[in-house]
């Protein structure tokens, strides 16, 4: 016999990477796949539940290198905190269903399962500290296990695959990249001299000011003048580290060791501190 799970997309505006609503028959969750920059259009969807958990992704391609687990009893509007107080992510998946189907125990249980996940599997960063300690009732366990086990089919079925491990490269000359914000960056770390090079071809957002680091402002200074906006940078820069580098990308006040990732998600800090402690 040939087992069968039907799982169904609706593209909002049809289009295959704007926001999503994904159902799976016989079952009331919702999932809903919302882009950061399309949050104001998923917040006006009507008939979505209000009431399951979430994941916050750093995602380039179904490669995940950032992952943030919650949990939400107002639907699509708890991310308008986290756009504006977590920059790291571009993608939210959210699994919503109504407070019939999922009590205050069950969610808090949810959340915890969710967050311990995350926080054991993948090859990825987390923003979760700690993993809550939640009561839940022995009444209730197997329904948290069951809607965690359906969580997680439906995240490796839309691609974002929460397990997934890779072997940290061990080539000096691997090429690191940020996405943050929509800026695309590529550069190369040297571990001998601690520098870093931004590499041609490079966005760098000058509308946002740099928080820290006067050397990376005045490099952009130097070469932009007085501008704010996007540009792409034309010659290789190299910086005396990579958060001077980041800095240099995308203002603010960054932290070069976490923010370079490299294509299989692991970030600076991993390939070149971790390994070897």
């Amino acid at each position: 016999m040939i087992e069968l799970t039907t799982l169904t997309i609706q593209l909002i505006g049809n289009k295959p990477d704007g926001i999503r609503i994904c159902h799976v028959e016989g079952e009331s969750l919702v999932t809903v796949v919302v882009p950061r920059e399309l949050l104001a259009e998923a917040k006006q969807l009507p008939d979505i539940p209000k009431r399951g958990i979430y994941y916050l992704l750093d995602e380039d391609h179904s490669v995940i290198s950032r992952v943030y687990a919650g949990q939400t009893t107002q639907g699509l509007r708890r991310l308008d905190s986290h756009k504006s107080r977590k920059d790291f992510w571009n993608k939210a998946v959210m699994f919503l269903d109504d407070e019939v189907n999922i009590d205050r125990d069950v969610l808090d249980a949810l959340e915890a399962a969710a967050i311990d996940y995350v926080r054991k599997h993948g090859s990825y960063e987390t923003d979760n500290s700690d993993t809550p300690q939640p009561y839940v009732s022995p009444y209730k366990e197997q329904t948290v296990r069951r809607l965690h086990k359906r969580i997680l089919f439906r995240m490796a079925a839309l691609g974002y695959d929460l397990d997934r491990k890779d072997a940290a490269p061990t080539d000096t000359d691997t090429l690191f990249h940020t996405r943050r914000n929509g800026i695309a960056a590529t550069g190369r770390y040297d571990e001998r001299t601690g520098s870093f090079v931004v590499l041609s071809g490079s966005q760098v957002d000058l509308s946002r000011p740099i928080l820290k680091n006067s050397g990376a402002a005045a490099r952009r200074a130097e070469l932009f003048g007085d501008a704010k906006r996007i540009v792409t940078l034309g010659k290789d820069q190299a910086f005396s580290s990579p958060s001077a580098a980041a800095v240099f990308v995308l203002g603010g006040s960054q932290n070069g060791w976490t923010e370079w990732v490299n294509g299989s998600g692991k970030t600076l800090d991993h390939v070149y501190r971790e390994k070897k402690g």
